[in-house]
C-alpha cells in the first residue's frame, strides 16, 4: 500500500530574487516561480511583497486541492526559528533585521508559518532530497548575492546557541581587507559574492576589454553580470577565467579552516555562482585539499548541490515537518 503524499509550500527570500513553489514528499516540484526582491524599495515593501506571494502560493495549493498544512520561509540573516524573527545581521537586505516574519505572515495567512535562515533551508532540502542525503554530516554553502552556510551534524541542522551557526560568508580572511556589507572588513563574502566578483572584473577591464568579453557584452560594459561573466569564461576569456579562478582560490582558502574545524563527510556547494560552472568547484576543492589537514579531507566529498536554485524553497517547505518531528 502506497503511503499518502504530503505537500509543502515554500518561499526563499534572496538578495536578488524571491523563489517559491509547491513540492510533495517525494521531492517532486509541482510548480515554481520567482520575482525580483527589489531590496532598493526597502524592508516594508519587501514584507508586503512576501505576504502577497505567500497568499498567492497558498491559493494555488487550494485551487489544485493540495492539502498544504503550513508555509515555510527561508530568509537571509540570523533567524530565530522558534519566533520567526530576523534577529541578526542581514547585510544584503537593509532594514530587514527585526522583521517579525513569522507572526506577520501567520496573522495575514491564517495558517502556521515556519521561518529559518535561507542557507539552513537549502541544507535541509539537500539533506532530504539532494546531495547530502547519503551523509550523516555535511557543510552546505550557497554562493550568490551573499554567502551562507548550513551545518548538518547527525542529520540535523546545527543552528548554534543563538541561531547564528553557519555564517560562513563572514569569516575574516584578511584583517585589513575589503569592506563588507556587514560592517566588518576582510570577510569571505567581500571577495566571493557576485557583487565582489563583478567589481574585480570591472577593475581589470579598466586596462582594456578582451575581444571575447566585448563580444559577450555586445560592446557595452553595462551589460556585465554574473551569467555573462561565466559565458565569457566558457568561451575562454582570459579576464573572466582569471577572476573566477582567483575567487575560487580565495573561497577554498577560507573554507579550508572550516573543514579542519568540522571535519564533515561532505561539502555541498550551491547557489548562482556554483551553477555557472567553468571549473569553479574543482578549483575550490583543490585549494581546500592543499590547505586543510590531510586527515580532515581524507574522507571528504566535495559535491555540487543537486537541487540548484530550487533548494531554498524546497527546504523552506519542509521546515514545519522538521520542526514537528523534533518537538
Amino acid at each position: 500500500m502506497m503511503s499518502e503524499l504530503n505537500y509543502y509550500a515554500g518561499l526563499d527570500i534572496g538578495g536578488t530574487s524571491i523563489k517559491y513553489g509547491l513540492v510533495d514528499s517525494t521531492g517532486r516540484i509541482i510548480n515554481r516561480n520567482q520575482k525580483p526582491t527589489m531590496i532598493e524599495k526597502g524592508a516594508k515593501p519587501l514584507l508586503h511583497l512576501v505576504t502577497n506571494i505567500a497568499e498567492n502560493l497558498l491559493f494555488q495549493a487550494a485551487e489544485e486541492d493540495l492539502p498544504v498544512k503550513w508555509l515555510g520561509v527561508g530568509s537571509p540573516g540570523t533567524v530565530d526559528n522558534v519566533t520567526g524573527v530576523v534577529k541578526g545581521r542581514c547585510p544584503n537586505i537593509p532594514g530587514w533585521v527585526g522583521t517579525e516574519l513569522g507572526s506577520h505572515l501567520t496573522s495575514h495567512l491564517n495558517t502556521p508559518v515556519y521561518v529559518d535562515n535561507d542557507a539552513n533551508a537549502m541544507a535541509l532540502a539537500e539533506l532530504r532530497f539532494g546531495a547530502a542525503r547519503r551523509f550523516e554530516s555535511a557543510l552546505c554553502i550557497t554562493v550568490g548575492t551573499g554567502i551562507g552556510g548550513g551545518i548538518i551534524i547527525d542529520r540535523t541542522i546545527w543552528r548554534g546557541s543563538s541561531f547564528s551557526a553557519g555564517e560562513i560568508g563572514h569569516i575574516v580572511i584578511k584583517t585589513d581587507g575589503a569592506k563588507c556589507r556587514c560592517g566588518n572588513t576582510g570577510c569571505l563574502e567581500a571577495y566571493c559574492s557576485s557583487e565582489a566578483i563583478l567589481r574585480r572584473t570591472r577593475k581589470r577591464m579598466d586596462n582594456g576589454v578582451t575581444e571575447i568579453m566585448s563580444d559577450v557584452l555586445a560592446g557595452n560594459l553595462d551589460n556585465l553580470n554574473i551569467k555573462k561573466l561565466f559565458v565569457a569564461a566558457k568561451k575562454g576569456d582570459e579576464t573572466a577565467l582569471e577572476v573566477l579562478e582567483e575567487t575560487a582560490t580565495i573561497m577554498g582558502a577560507g573554507l579550508s579552516g572550516v573543514i579542519n574545524l568540522l571535519n564533515p563527510e561532505a561539502l555541498i556547494l550551491g547557489g548562482g555562482i556554483i551553477e555557472g560552472g567553468a571549473g569553479f568547484i574543482e578549483t575550490v576543492g583543490a585549494e581546500i585539499r592543499r590547505r586543510a589537514y590531510p586527515s580532515a579531507t581524507e574522507n571528504l566529498r566535495i559535491l555540487k548541490a543537486e537541487l540548484g536554485n530550487d533548494a531554498g524553497f524546497i527546504g523552506a517547505g519542509l521546515l514545519g515537518e522538521y520542526k514537528s518531528n523534533k518537538s
